[in-house]
C-alpha cells in the first residue's frame, strides 16, 4: 500500500504544482506612444499658396507652407523667409510686377525682397533690392527684365520698406484666420553669414532651421497596469466568470 499511496501523494504534488504555475498573478501594462506629425523640411523651391478669400488693397496674397532659405553668394547672407508669412509681391512697384510670376521660380525672388522690406533694416533698402536683383538673375529672370524690375523698385520702392502691416502670417491649411508672428519682428533680414555661401546647401540638409517649430504639447493618458490573480484565473474559467456576458 505504501508504494501506492507515496505515488498518489507524489501525483497529487505534481498536480498542485501544475495548477499553481498555471495560476501564477500575470501582470499586463498597455504604455501610449504619441504620433506627433513630422516637422516640415526647409525648401529651396517653395510654391507660394495662394490665399483665396483674402486680399489686401485688391491684391492676391500668397503664404508659404514651409521655411525658404536663401543665401546671397556676393554678401554672404543667409535670408530665411518663415512659414506663412504673407506676401502680396507690393514690394514691386505694378510697372516692375509683370515680370514677376506668383507661380513660378522667379516669385522666389520676390519673396526674398518682399521679406526684407518686411523687416525694413534702417539703412539697408538699397542692400535689399541689389539682393533682389542678384535673385532674379539666378532664379532665370533674363537681365533685360531683372534691370527694369530692379529699376522700378529703385525708383518706387521707399513708400513699401518697413510697413508695420506687412507683418503678417496664415497658415495655408486655415486660411480664414491670421496666426499670431511666431517671433518679434528681427532687426536684420539676415540670420547669419556664410562667405560666398559656402557650406549653405550642407547646412540645408542637415535639417538646420532658422525658426524651430515649437512642437505641439501632447497629452499622453498613463500606463494602464492590469494585474489578474489566481483567483481571477479560477473565475474566468467558471460558467459565471466575472468577465463573461450573461
Amino acid at each position: 500500500m505504501r508504494p501506492i499511496r507515496t505515488a498518489l501523494l507524489a501525483a497529487a504534488a505534481l498536480l498542485g504544482a501544475s495548477i499553481l504555475a498555471s495560476c501564477a498573478t500575470e501582470t499586463h501594462q498597455t504604455v501610449y506612444i504619441p504620433v506627433v506629425a513630422p516637422t516640415p523640411p526647409s525648401s529651396l523651391t517653395p510654391q507660394p499658396v495662394v490665399l483665396f478669400n483674402q486680399t489686401k488693397a485688391g491684391r492676391k496674397l500668397f503664404t508659404l507652407d514651409a521655411e525658404f532659405p536663401y543665401c546671397d553668394v556676393q554678401t554672404g547672407k543667409v535670408i530665411v523667409v518663415p512659414r506663412w508669412y504673407v506676401t502680396d509681391f507690393a514690394s514691386v512697384p505694378w510697372y516692375g510686377q509683370g515680370f514677376i510670376d506668383p507661380q513660378g521660380p522667379t516669385a522666389r525672388a520676390a519673396i526674398v525682397h518682399d521679406w526684407l522690406y518686411a523687416v525694413g533694416e534702417p539703412g539697408k533698402r538699397e542692400e535689399a533690392d541689389a539682393i533682389f536683383h542678384r535673385a532674379m538673375l539666378k532664379y532665370g529672370v533674363s537681365p533685360f527684365h531683372a534691370n527694369i524690375a530692379y529699376q522700378a523698385v529703385r525708383a518706387g520702392g521707399q513708400k513699401g520698406y518697413g510697413l508695420p502691416g506687412d507683418w503678417w502670417f496664415v497658415d495655408p491649411k486655415r486660411q480664414d484666420l491670421r496666426q499670431p508672428p511666431p517671433f518679434p519682428k528681427p532687426r536684420s533680414g539676415a540670420v547669419r553669414i556664410l562667405p560666398r555661401c559656402q557650406g549653405f546647401g550642407a547646412l540645408i540638409q542637415s535639417g538646420w532651421r532658422a525658426y524651430p517649430i515649437k512642437a505641439p504639447t501632447v497629452r499622453v493618458p498613463p500606463p494602464v497596469v492590469v494585474t489578474r490573480t489566481p483567483l481571477d484565473q479560477v473565475k474566468q474559467k467558471l460558467p459565471w466568470g466575472a468577465d463573461r456576458k450573461k
